[in-house]
């Protein structure tokens, strides 16, 4: 059985990058309606130096939300990101990597090497609550279109604990490792 835990927020700012490739989709959240700060999608996002020393949740994880999330923190802002789904996170060079071996390896192989290489990297991420989807990067992408996410610094950033995760999952996962 799935457990829930209610938090609340007190942000004066709130960043949605939720939407495929900036279609913009702000999720209906209770009592989005009554919220007295800045709700913005991640569309219309100009400048990271107007947050400064402002609370700021960006709700996604994908990767507009980890480059804001990062872009925020790093000019001042005090951010939290909500991560509601399961991620891989790798670096472009992975990417470039998995790209090119995919033309001539079979796609699951490629994904084990590309989750061996993201954990020597990034280490374990589920020390922060950060879990893998149950497809490795590649087949995920070729069967879903989820994309893997690109880091920009965001994990460092959450490993010293400047930007601060909130983990709303929508349905239980296996939290094995892939």
């Amino acid at each position: 059985m799935a457990k829930s835990t209610i938090v609340r927020f007190t942000e004066k700012f709130l960043v949605v990058a939720s939407g495929e490739n900036s279609a913009e989709n702000i999720p209906m959240i209770p009592g989005l309606q009554s919220f007295p700060g800045d709700v913005i999608h991640s569309s219309s996002y100009k400048s990271e130096k107007s947050y400064s020393g402002m609370n700021v949740l960006v709700v996604g994880s994908g990767n507009s939300g980890m480059e804001f999330a990062y872009d925020l923190a790093a000019h001042g802002a005090n951010t939290s990101i909500i991560i509601r789904s399961p991620i891989h996170v790798m670096t472009k060079e992975l990417i470039r990597l998995g790209m090119t071996l995919a033309r001539r390896l079979p796609l699951n192989l490629v994904d084990n090497l590309l989750v061996m290489a993201a954990n020597l990297i990034f280490g374990d991420l589920s020390r922060y609550h950060i879990r893998r989807p149950k497809m490795g990067p590649m087949i995920l992408k070729s069967e879903t279109g989820r994309s893997a996410v690109i880091d920009v610094g965001t994990v460092g950033l959450i490993k010293k604990g400047i930007i601060k995760l909130s983990i709303l999952y929508s349905s239980p996962i296996d939290t094995r490792e892939h």
